[in-house]
């Protein structure tokens, strides 16, 4: 099922109860707390980060209404009488100035990349789709920040260090997620999709903006594990298991300690 921009709020599409990457990633690391917030028993905190993120997006989507749900605010501090002031008599959502213009300041930085404009240019924004999973009795689900049918799918990240990026991606399993949408939406247009991120710093003097794709390899790894996941899935939502196991473990040293230790050894 696709579900055009505007069909399900971000509360409803996390609320439908199916699979998608945040929940998988979740799941790696603890199926307990996976289950708990599929089924809306527990809700992840939301940071100024995650708050901020959100406002990007909708920044860079052309139709979400960005200037109509939101305002520049008297100033960058929300404890003053000014801005209370301006908040009882405004409808929007008010947004500090420092705050407003780093947003902004970001949003021409992608714009400014060629590649991340053509990716822009003529996109879907937040195009979602559901559907019954292959590997058991439950529904998973993506939806893309920006998609053009059916020949690309792209996906905006804030970072903190472009150049550290590459290890964001394994930290926060993106390869994972590239690999969901790359599966989910070739069940619904039967085409392998080229999958790119659009990644764009929160620091400034330049906020730099990078186009960032996977390779074939990382891909495969990526598929490898949500794979995997969705098979341990299938098993537990049958059997209705969602205990996470290891109440007992052995810890290895780690490979830096070793070595640190046979040099010494060797000595």
């Amino acid at each position: 099922m696709i579900m055009e921009p505007g069909t399900e709020t971000s509360e409803q599409y996390h609320r439908s109860g199916a699979w998608g990457s945040t929940l998988i990633n979740a799941f790696k690391s603890s199926p307990r707390l996976a289950n708990a917030m599929r089924k809306g028993e527990y809700k992840k905190p939301e940071t100024a980060a995650f708050r901020f993120g959100r406002l990007f997006h909708d920044l860079i989507d052309p139709g979400s209404g960005f200037d109509k749900k939101n305002k520049i605010g008297p100033g960058s501090d929300r404890r003053t009488k000014a801005w209370r002031e301006a908040e009882a008599n405004s409808d929007a959502n008010l947004i500090p100035v420092d705050d407003w213009d780093q947003l902004h300041r970001m949003a021409e930085s992608v714009r400014a990349n060629p590649f991340a404009a053509c990716l822009l240019e003529s996109a879907e924004h937040e195009v979602g789709f559901r559907m019954e999973a292959d590997y058991g009795p439950y529904k998973i689900q993506c939806r893309a920040d920006i998609l053009h049918r059916w020949s690309h799918i792209a996906d905006l990240k804030t970072t903190a260090d472009i150049d550290d990026f590459a290890r964001s991606i394994s930290n926060y399993g993106y390869h994972r997620q590239a690999a969901l949408y790359r599966h989910i939406i070739y069940r619904e247009c039967k085409k392998t999709l080229p999958f790119s991120f659009i990644a764009v710093e929160t620091i400034e003097p330049f906020y730099r903006c990078r186009v960032i794709d996977l390779s074939p390899e990382y891909l495969s790894i990526g598929w490898e594990e949500v794979e995997q996941a969705l098979k341990d899935i299938g098993d537990r939502t049958r059997r209705d298991q969602w205990n996470d196991g290891g109440d007992a473990i052995q810890v290895d040293p780690p490979g830096w300690l070793v070595n640190q230790h046979s040099q010494w050894r060797a000595a």
